[in-house]
């Protein structure tokens, strides 16, 4: 169905992405294709969907076959309808305001009937179980709704290839189960054939097919047991020995409220607590409020009612300076977060508006240039590094500020096990130093190895909350109850 020869890219600034791979995918198979963060998984997504060279520039040499024609001489519309591309970052896809809308975008561009939309936009948020949000705005979701929102744009369009770049990587549990066996069903049951990126392994171990690995030498076919017990042994991540809470709270938050413009209640009535020294974690279903809570506990959001005390200080008798000084956010969509042109001077920023001296930041700099491996990109656009890359400089820009805490949003977003592993004995040792740290995640490996303390949101309020102490798979019970 799909022949990848002889294929190479390079991007204007950043040079040679990948070089001279070679493969096929077969037809009605899900193919994994693995690979380090940064070694072209989503390039090559992009090229085969002719995102790149259409929309991003860069320079392709080599042969995309699809069903017998070269997409590299017949161009984009060879394949419109038939190949379908999810992007890893849900934001760069959506175009439109409301849910609805978005789908219909979609049926419109390969001219579908509009006395047939309804009906197909019907049956694809049934299959992607959000039919309850057809009329929301796309600015009012969380991550893994929006992440929902794309693959059911794509599904409307019904294509024979479906390209996927971590289709769950906002996605609570539940929905992750519920998307990995709406993958089955594509496959068995409606005949298409998927090319996937995911981190999530263990999780889709069971629908793999087959596995593509991508590294420095080209593509290679890796028998799929083999791989499974290599990641096995290569994924687990570092423990922690867990803290009993000290008695002094650095971050305070008392019934907290808010709603989307007046009328949809994200948080109602959420009171929190973070203590020195500790990591806790926020979980809980797909829009529960979780990313809504760290604007406000940042001060970008304002909530109807509540108060948020940093150290014993009204966040509202604070200035942003103040606030920034004290509490950093490392954002769910690392490029919410990028405002300048070079990944080096992006990472100084702060320390300049904080009017640090010029030697001092250009030693800081080098340092977290060198302890975040990206030394050899600090002249590049932070927006053309790969999603993991992009995970380490924001997290890295947090970091070098040195606040008392930390919030992470999805912190296991775009990165692969390995330099997960890095940045949480990172993460361990700011946090033996007296650096407090509270984590927004789904992944509750991450929570189990890493945590002292959960609080479990769902529906916007407080359901649970208490000690990590193993078999932390209860929080799946808790989201199917709540959610």
């Amino acid at each position: 169905m799909l022949h990848i020869r002889n294929l190479s890219l390079a991007f204007p600034e950043k040079g040679k992405v990948f070089d001279n791979l070679n493969f096929s995918i077969k037809k009605n198979r899900i193919t994994l294709l693995s690979g380090d963060s940064g070694c072209g998984k989503s390039s090559l997504l992009m090229c085969i969907a002719r995102v790149i060279p259409r929309t991003i520039e860069g320079t392709i040499t080599g042969e995309i076959i699809y069903n017998g024609l070269n997409i590299e001489e017949k161009g984009v519309e060879a394949i419109s309808g038939n190949i379908g591309y999810m992007f890893q970052d849900p934001d760069s896809q959506l175009c439109t305001f409301t849910v609805e809308d978005e789908i219909a975008f979609g049926l419109e561009n390969i001219n579908i009937n509009p006395d047939e939309m309804d009906g197909i936009i019907d049956n694809v948020l049934e299959l992607t179980g959000i039919k309850h949000l057809r009329k929301r705005k796309l600015n009012e979701l969380s991550g893994g709704e929006k992440q929902k929102v794309a693959l059911s744009s794509i599904l409307a369009i019904d294509p024979e290839l479906i390209l996927m770049d971590e289709p769950t990587a906002n996605l609570d549990p539940v929905s992750t189960q519920e998307t990995i066996e709406l993958i089955r069903k594509l496959r068995k049951d409606m005949g298409k054939t998927i090319l996937i990126v995911e981190h999530k392994v263990k999780e889709f171990q069971d629908i793999i097919d087959e596995v593509i690995h991508l590294d420095e030498k080209g593509a290679s076919i890796i028998d799929k047991d083999i791989f499974l017990e290599s990641y096995a042994k290569k994924s687990k991540l570092p423990e922690r020995n867990k803290r009993e809470n000290s008695e002094e709270s650095i971050l305070e938050v008392s019934k907290i409220s808010f709603s989307y413009n007046n009328s949809i209640r994200v948080l109602d009535d959420i009171s929190i607590c973070l203590y020195k020294n500790e990591i806790a974690a926020i979980v809980g279903p797909n829009g529960a409020g979780k990313s809504t809570l760290t604007k406000i506990l940042m001060g970008l959001i304002r909530p109807e009612k509540g108060q948020i005390l940093i150290n014993g200080v009204d966040i509202n008798k604070m200035t942003p300076l103040d606030i920034g000084g004290n509490m950093g956010l490392i954002f769910q969509n690392p490029e919410h977060q990028f405002i300048k042109m070079t990944v080096e001077k992006e990472m100084a920023l702060s320390l300049e508006l904080r009017g640090e001296n010029q030697k001092d930041i250009d030693s800081k700099v080098k340092h977290y240039l060198e302890l975040f491996e990206l030394s050899e990109h600090k002249d590049m656009n932070p927006f053309s590094l790969s999603q993991g890359q992009k995970r380490r400089l924001s997290t890295a820009c947090m970091l070098i500020n040195g606040q008392p805490i930390l919030i992470l949003d999805e912190p296991t977003y775009g990165q692969d096990r390995e330099n997960l592993q890095k940045l949480l004995k990172l993460l361990y040792e700011i946090n033996n130093k007296g650096i407090s740290i509270l984590m927004i995640t789904h992944d509750m490996e991450l929570v189990e190895s890493s945590c002292d303390r959960y609080i479990f949101l769902s529906r916007g309020k407080i359901r649970d909350s208490g000690r990590v102490l193993g078999g932390f798979e209860k929080n799946l019970e808790m989201e199917k109850n709540y959610d």
